[in-house]
């Protein structure tokens, strides 16, 4: 069951709770146009959020009065008290495009964190390729979500062997505009409207916790000089993938020149004193569902409750409308 967004949804106890001073990052992976192409199956739908449900997302914090910003902007440090928030979507899908529309509806800025090998060379991103191959199969969700656990301890190339081993060569391959990567030349396009920043997502989408330190400092600079050389722009933001960090993989992105560093802890960021502060590299990010009123869940991020308690909530809400 989808929801795109009514506030009439969020119950009223969640609605009327203090909104705290503070940061508020999201973040997203593809956009959908529909409820209806979510189901075509091309692509891992991740958190199947549709065109319309961004914008829902959008309209619900400015109506509560916040500020969305960029990653400039934070790094030369936000004036407190005040209530802010950042859109952020990660790995590089050419659906991204897609966001246009809204974020020059509304003259709010996104970042779009890159997974560059994929870009530069158009490789397929591996785990759309064992979602579609675990569907062809009929696998049950136990069965590939025990897939995608074991192929994320993983390198990247390794991962990508073992899926070529057991699929084939030629299901390594996007199979519509949905589910590939920028191209280069589109990027370059893309990250030179004015509301578009573009970020780091490592080189190859590496899971750094499986890297020695000296390839965690080759993902990270790799991707950085690759950007700034078809961008023309120095990145100022990284998205650790899979939100795996330690203090030597925040060094190496603090090393790289990297001034924010994101994760996918949820949870409200407070406005830090000092720029230079390590906070920035270790920012929380929430994350929305498609299958959950936006309206609720935009209540939900702004609340000083506990974001499980809350959730679990939800859950059951919208276990009893189904």
């Amino acid at each position: 069951m989808a929801f795109a967004s009514d506030a009439r949804l969020a119950p009223a106890w969640l609605r009327i709770l203090p909104q705290d001073s503070g940061l508020l990052i999201f973040t997203f992976h593809s956009l959908f146009e529909s409820v209806q192409e979510v189901d075509e199956g091309l692509l891992d739908p991740q958190q199947a959020i549709t065109a319309a449900m961004f914008r829902a997302f959008v309209a619900d914090f400015q109506a509560h009065g916040y500020r969305f910003v960029s990653p400039d902007q934070i790094a030369d440090g936000l004036k407190s008290p005040g209530k802010y928030a950042m859109i952020t979507f990660d790995d590089g899908y050419a659906n991204n495009l897609r966001t246009c529309p809204v974020l020059e509806e509304f003259g709010v800025p996104a970042v779009f964190n890159i997974s560059v090998n994929h870009v530069a060379t158009g490789k397929p991103f591996w785990w759309d390729v064992v979602y579609r191959e675990a569907s062809k199969r009929k696998w049950s969700s136990e069965q590939l979500n025990r897939s995608r656990v074991a192929l994320k301890q993983m390198r990247t190339q390794q991962a990508e062997e073992q899926i070529v081993a057991e699929f084939g060569r030629l299901s390594f391959r996007s199979v519509s505009d949905l589910d590939r990567p920028f191209a280069p030349k589109e990027l370059a396009d893309f990250a030179r409207h004015p509301l578009v920043h573009i970020g780091n997502h490592t080189w190859d989408h590496a899971i750094l916790t499986n890297y020695a330190a000296h390839e965690v400092r080759e993902q990270i600079q790799k991707a950085q000089e690759y950007l700034c050389e078809l961008t023309g722009r120095v990145s100022r933001a990284i998205a650790y993938p899979n939100g795996n960090l330690s203090r030597q993989i925040v060094d190496a992105a603090r090393s790289a020149g990297l001034g924010l560093g994101l994760t996918i802890r949820p949870g409200r960021n407070p406005l830090p004193k000092s720029p230079s502060t390590a906070v920035r590299l270790q920012l929380r990010r929430h994350t929305l569902w498609g299958d959950l009123d936006i309206a609720t869940q935009c209540c939900v991020a702004r609340s000083p409750i506990s974001l499980q308690s809350a959730m679990i909530a939800i859950r059951s809400k919208v276990a009893g409308m189904a």
